[in-house]
């Protein structure tokens, strides 16, 4: 795999399991995957999306916005984004 992979994971999110982190990272790892797996402690599902809680609510899902994880997620991704695309 030539591409770079960043994942950036609410570590309480109920819908990601540990099982399946594990297996992604197996395969990552066999594929010679350029990747980083980062888990925000205390960020759900959609922990990015301000209209999060609403839409959990609405719809019975354990979603949440984390304002803290939201701004460490964007600085992570947005140094991500400087490496990769170097001017």
């Amino acid at each position: 795999m030539k591409a770079k992979v960043l994942v950036l994971n609410g570590a309480d999110d109920p819908l990601v399991t540990k099982e399946q982190i594990a297996e992604f990272d197996k395969e990552m790892k066999a594929a010679g995957a350029d990747y980083k797996f980062l888990s925000y402690p205390g960020a759900k599902h959609s922990f990015t999306n301000p209209d999060a809680d609403a839409a959990g609510r609405k719809f019975n899902l354990p979603l949440a916005y984390n304002p803290e994880a939201d701004k460490k997620s964007w600085e992570e991704m947005q140094t991500f984004f400087g490496r990769i695309f170097k001017r």
